[in-house]
């Protein structure tokens, strides 16, 4: 029986000994469109995935409901009902039906309209290569190595040495050996850490173990140092997007989000994201942001001390 835990704690945080280049395939083997927890359901990435994903959207002009679109649009919907689905040719149609989507998302047409049409930006693969389309950047790589970079840095900083967060992290960490595990828990904590360190207002970012109060893109998590029970989610509007396997694809998730629905960053949590922007775009982060995280590795100064 343990070993039969210890093997099923390594498969659920395995990503972490996987080197960057592989997280592309990575996040298509872990991707469950339309998972809920407690449910086994095989993924058909394996066998109906492309090897590449294909970021070239075809030319084709936008047309109104009884044309040729709205059959691509029926198509997306039934399709997305199936435990089966042909993953490529998924592809295929959100690349022919992103003008119309485009446009219905600046014309800011009602969120529950546009997933009602296009229910596969449900899915984290699908909401990952939608901001790719956008913007030629693999926002799941690119977490990875933000978070395996920066997270021993943010743990470090005086700013956090008492949060409730790092204090839980600290409680968790003496429970575990497993390099693996003691990985996947410090990028956890330096994920959910990051509004502290750049003093924003952490309940526009993530709900921890509570309910989700803000309107804009947010992150639910529970017991996000469980091994056997961490749940992440994304919610828009106060309502449930997608659920999330880990707090990598929950941060990818979240910064995509925002780019996808075209949905402006509110100010109490612009640093963080603004952060977050500039690694994902490679723009050299501004010096006030550097300056303060370099501030927070050291404790205050008191004269007469």
């Amino acid at each position: 029986m343990q070993l039969l835990w210890k093997r099923a704690l390594k498969d659920r945080f395995k990503y972490v000994r996987r080197p960057i280049e592989d997280d592309e395939q990575v996040l298509r083997n872990k991707c469950k469109f339309g998972h809920r927890r407690g449910q086994t359901r095989k993924s058909s990435f394996a066998e109906d995935k492309p090897e590449d994903i294909q970021v070239q959207v075809e030319e084709e002009p936008v047309h109104l409901e009884g044309s040729g679109m709205d059959v691509h649009i029926k198509w997306l919907k039934q399709e997305y009902m199936k435990t089966q689905r042909n993953w490529k040719e998924v592809d295929n149609r959100m690349n022919v039906t992103i003008e119309i989507r485009r446009k219905m998302i600046s014309d800011k047409a009602p969120l529950k309209d546009i997933l009602r049409l296009f229910p596969f930006l449900r899915c984290p693969y699908q909401l990952f290569r939608e901001f790719q389309l956008l913007t030629q950047m693999d926002i799941y790589k690119k977490t990875v190595e933000i978070l395996e970079i920066y997270s021993e840095n943010i743990l470090s900083l005086y700013v956090v040495r008492n949060n409730p967060i790092n204090i839980m992290l600290q409680e968790n960490l003496k429970r575990h050996t497993e390099e693996d595990i003691l990985k996947y828990m410090k990028m956890t904590a330096a994920c959910l850490l990051l509004p502290d360190v750049f003093g924003d207002d952490s309940s526009l970012f993530v709900a921890v173990n509570e309910e989700v109060k803000a309107v804009t893109p947010v992150l639910e998590v529970k017991n996000p140092f469980n091994v056997n029970s961490c749940e992440f989610a994304l919610y828009v509007g106060r309502e449930e997007l997608a659920q999330l396997d880990d707090c990598t694809m929950a941060l990818a998730a979240l910064v995509a989000a925002f780019h996808v629905f075209d949905i402006p960053c509110p100010e109490r949590i612009h640093r963080t994201l603004n952060f977050l922007e500039s690694l994902v775009f490679e723009v050299r982060s501004p010096a006030s942001l550097l300056t303060q995280v370099k501030r927070g590795l050291e404790a205050p100064k008191y004269s007469g001390i």
